[in-house]
């Protein structure tokens, strides 16, 4: 079992926020967030005349808004965007197949609680950001465990998933990467993604200790002075220093919510990122052939 929704390989859009992922875009922002296959979708872009002649506005604004509606400078855009399918028609077929039996699968585990294993492959800081009229706030909830593979119930899955721990509860369990872990929990569905939450029975099937542990204060700082990243590399997905941050946009109503990618490391871009540069310089020397300190058969007398 794999996690359909977050498979990136069914659906492209040339949509300019997709640009940046090769217009690979998941099924769960296709098909069930956004609704836009196979009718696409209509969005429309702000434009004011006079900040594009590089003139100032009358009325102070330094981008066009929803206030500038009315305006004689105000242009609004209508543009219509449809996916296409990134797999043959065939694959597409099989693929809705696969991905009813996945949603069957979800309706039957949603909301139970329900025993979890596997091995926790990375722990990072589950933060939140608040952005309202007198500033944004991002502050720490806790912590995600983050497991590639294990088991939900009976039902083996090979795809991530993750589990939500309090502060306290790291602390008092030593949560690391490479640590085996049972427990049970409240399956969750978070915009595709399934976390398991309010862990409970937490039995450590390998001895403590062994890796890198979180603590509060290292979280905090971490947090505070994260950078958020102008685009979601691929790259950084996969760094142990980057962190999904759950964005409520406070200032619009209905809230906004989104996602942002948090650099921990305060890094801005992987082009000369040190962490990356150290980690392909870690397997370049895994790979290379380890040379014997005595002579050869052919160099012996």
């Amino acid at each position: 079992m794999i996690n359909q929704y977050k498979r990136r390989d069914v659906f492209r859009c040339s949509q300019e926020a997709h640009r940046e992922f090769d217009g690979r875009v998941s099924v769960w922002h296709v098909l069930r967030e956004k609704e836009c296959y196979p009718q696409g979708c209509l969005y429309f872009l702000w434009h004011c005349a006079m900040l594009a002649k590089g003139r100032a506005c009358i009325k102070g604004y330094t981008w066009a808004g929803r206030n500038c509606k009315g305006c004689t400078h105000f242009i609004e855009e209508k543009v219509h965007l449809q996916p296409c399918l990134g797999i043959s028609e065939q694959e597409y077929d099989s693929f809705l197949d696969e991905l009813e039996g996945y949603e069957i699968w979800l309706d039957e585990i949603r909301y139970k609680r329900l025993a979890v294993a596997g091995e926790i492959t990375a722990v990072k800081p589950w933060a939140e950001r608040r952005l309202t009229h007198d500033g944004a706030r991002l502050r720490l909830l806790g912590y995600l465990l983050i497991l590639r593979h294990g088991f939900i119930g009976t039902r083996a899955f090979d795809d991530t998933f993750y589990i939500r721990v309090s502060r306290q509860m790291l602390k008092e369990e030593g949560f690391h990467a490479g640590m085996q872990i049972e427990c049970t929990g409240e399956i969750r569905l978070d915009r595709g993604r399934i976390i398991v939450h309010r862990p409970k029975g937490i039995e450590i099937g390998s001895p403590p200790g062994g890796g890198d542990i979180w603590t509060d204060d290292q979280a905090l700082v971490a947090v505070k002075t994260a950078v958020c990243l102008p685009v979601q590399y691929d790259t950084c997905h996969d760094c142990a220093w980057s962190v999904l941050v759950d964005a409520i946009d406070q200032r619009q109503n209905p809230h906004g919510r989104f996602r942002n990618l948090y650099c921990l490391k305060g890094i801005e871009s992987p082009t000369g990122c040190p962490v990356r540069i150290s980690e392909i310089l870690r397997s370049a020397n895994a790979a290379a052939p380890v040379k014997s300190a005595g002579r050869t058969a052919a160099e012996s007398p």
